[in-house]
């Protein structure tokens, strides 16, 4: 699978409002999600409005619409480029992959954990925390699972660079750096890369109290047991299947490597359901009764906020693969929740950046009204409007609500160039309502 060979470094700074990036595409790729091989649609061949999709919606929509229907949207979605070795190790735990978004991202969230317990030789969620940090920078950097326990086992401080980045947790447990993809939509409703952009994340200036772990770590009961909350059914179960299997991989190639304090790593499942968080809470309860010292999960920021304070509260450390809303940036998480995904801050800044540069200057947004959609609704506003652009409209819609008519048609009547749609499974509903309304992609 080809893929571009050269990254953008782009610094993400607070108070910047623009910033440069070169191209850096390719031509013909596939896409790292099981991406389309057809060509994208040039700005000569343009209808209707310019749609762009974000990493909630960035999924193969070729069963579900009419060939063509969706070619030249673009999209974003955090997440550096697959290689073939670990793509083939996904599909080796799960033969029937067609999407690896957030594998990578739950694979690492599950092997700088185990590594943390190492680290720390105590198996309870704030002995793991404490170590977090520590295990994920300013070491030896190691990239393997196994050769990361041996340095450990050695006495050397290590900096387990992961699948998915750097990782380089911050003091709140977010990345201090990750890659955002740029993708493009074919004839065949399915995507493609066009480029890779990687940024540095600020760290929070300031960190209550309650933002860090307190009080004795415990003693664990001497096993590591994984806790798994992820979407097996919901708006997000199209990220499951390969967020499941970076979880599955990483306990194998765990415990192949000799398990964390001498013993194989446990495991216990569960379904966020993610887009209805009621099922969460009672899913999560669940997994503290299966003794979970670490969950992994959920994908949904309003999920993860849902049960956030039922895990930290029972003293589990919870580390998310897919959350990319800023609210976790200062939440009060007793220092228990982390994640490989990156704050929304940076994909929020590439997507500000990718409209600007496809010339865009009357930008619509229609988001769904939660803690992700509204933050990184926000995010794209601020960098896109301090580069100069204007937003027309920025529209939030319930996405239980039976049509989207009133959202589409305020929107349409704004006249914007492009929209950018921040969704989950609804995309599927909102796409033939700007269709209808004549502002859809090839309208």
């Amino acid at each position: 699978m080809y893929r571009p060979n050269r990254l953008t470094r782009l610094a993400v700074l607070a108070v910047a409002g623009s910033f440069a990036v070169s191209a850096c595409g390719s031509s013909d790729s596939d896409s790292s999600s099981g991406g389309s091989s057809d060509e994208g649609s040039s700005s000569s061949e343009k209808k209707g409005t310019q749609l762009y999709f974000v990493d909630g919606n960035t999924a193969n929509y070729t069963e579900d619409f009419d060939p063509g229907t969706l070619k030249g949207v673009k999209a974003t979605y955090p997440g550096a480029e697959l290689g073939d070795e670990f793509r083939e190790r996904l599909l080796g735990v799960n033969k029937d992959l067609k999407d690896f978004t957030y594998g990578p991202e739950s694979y690492d969230a599950t092997i700088v954990t185990a590594l943390a317990a190492i680290a720390a030789d105590n198996d309870s969620g704030k002995a793991i925390a404490g170590e977090m940090a520590n295990v994920s920078g300013e070491g030896e950097k190691c990239t393997e699972f196994k050769q990361c326990a041996d340095l450990l086992a050695d006495g050397t401080d290590i900096d387990y660079d992961g699948v998915s980045g750097p990782l380089d947790l911050n003091s709140t447990g977010s990345p201090s750096a990750a890659t955002i993809g740029i993708f493009e939509y074919g004839e065949d409703n399915n995507y493609k890369n066009l480029d890779f952009i990687t940024g540095e994340i600020p760290d929070e200036s300031d960190v209550k109290a309650n933002q860090k772990v307190s009080g004795g770590a415990g003693q664990g009961d001497g096993t590591l047991t994984i806790g798994t909350l992820l979407p097996a059914t919901g708006d997000l179960a199209f990220l499951g299947p390969p967020e499941f299997a970076g979880v599955d991989l990483a306990v194998q190639e765990i415990n192949e490597g000799g398990g964390v304090l001498g013993k194989d790593v446990a495991q216990v499942k569960a379904d966020s359901g993610d887009g209805s968080p009621n099922i969460a809470p009672s899913e999560t309860d669940k997994l503290l009764r299966g003794k979970a010292d670490a969950i992994v999960g959920a994908a949904s920021s309003s999920v993860s906020l849902s049960v956030i304070d039922k895990i930290t509260g029972a003293g589990v450390l919870q580390i998310s693969p897919a959350n990319t809303s800023t609210a976790f940036d200062t939440y009060a998480d007793k220092g228990l929740y982390f994640r490989t995904a990156p704050s929304d801050v940076l994909q929020g800044q590439v997507m500000a950046q990718t409209l600007s540069s496809d010339g865009y200057q009357n930008v619509a947004i229609l988001a769904r009204q939660d803690s992700y959609g509204e933050a990184l609704a926000n995010n794209v506003e601020k960098f896109f409007t301090e580069s100069g652009g204007k937003i027309v409209a920025k529209t939030l819609y319930d996405a239980n609500a039976a049509n989207y008519t009133a959202e589409v048609e305020e929107i349409k009547g704004q006249d914007p160039d492009a929209i950018v749609l921040i969704a989950f499974d609804e995309t599927k509903k909102i796409v033939p309502e700007l269709i209808k309304a004549g502002i859809g992609q090839n309208g």
